[in-house]
């Protein structure tokens, strides 16, 4: 019996945590429309920072980290370009520079439903700024491996809400321009 507990205690420890990897990011039609009807002069975007930099997981349960590549920080300041480049706004010579900084990042797995929160604040080089937050709700689950995989699903339309939050901002439309 204590050979067998032994074995059961040992193969918990040794076991690896799976890896929750997110998808690459896709571009929402309706955040490029969006971003069109604003009528904004080409921008340019700098490197995104954050308050935890280059953070490019978060432990989800015990079951193991869902991770991006390669930060958090990154991952969005590529989905905004995606986003202003498809919709014709985006130069990346132009002298008007947004800056971004991710303030928090986080998600609740929980047992029904499931939760990604950001926090962003937007600037320009005239000192200009506004804090975008964000929260998307996804489905849950009991079992943790099933959560997990779920939370790694749900951050590319995350990152899509979060875009959206922001270019539908009003603030957005006057540091652009």
């Amino acid at each position: 019996m204590k050979v067998a507990s032994l074995l059961a205690v040992t193969l918990v420890v040794t076991l690896p945590a799976c890896t929750y990897n997110v998808a690459p990011y896709g571009a929402s039609v309706a955040n490029v429309e969006s971003i069109k009807s604003l009528r904004i002069k080409p921008v340019s975007v700098a490197t995104f920072t954050s308050a935890q930099p280059g953070q490019s997981s978060i432990t989800c349960r015990a079951a193991g980290p869902v991770t991006v590549s390669p930060s958090f920080e990154s991952y969005i300041e590529k989905a905004l370009i995606d986003e202003l480049k498809l919709a014709g706004a985006y130069d990346a010579n132009s002298s008007l520079v947004l800056k971004g900084k991710l303030e928090e990042i986080d998600f609740s797995s929980g047992m029904t439903d499931g939760k990604w929160r950001f926090t962003v604040t937007v600037s320009n080089g005239r000192n200009e700024s506004f804090t975008a937050k964000s929260i998307f709700g996804f489905s849950g689950s009991f079992v943790a491996e099933k959560a997990c995989q779920e939370t790694a699903q749900a951050f590319s339309p995350a990152v899509q809400k979060l875009v959206q939050d922001i270019v539908r901002d009003p603030q957005f439309k006057r540091i652009a321009n």
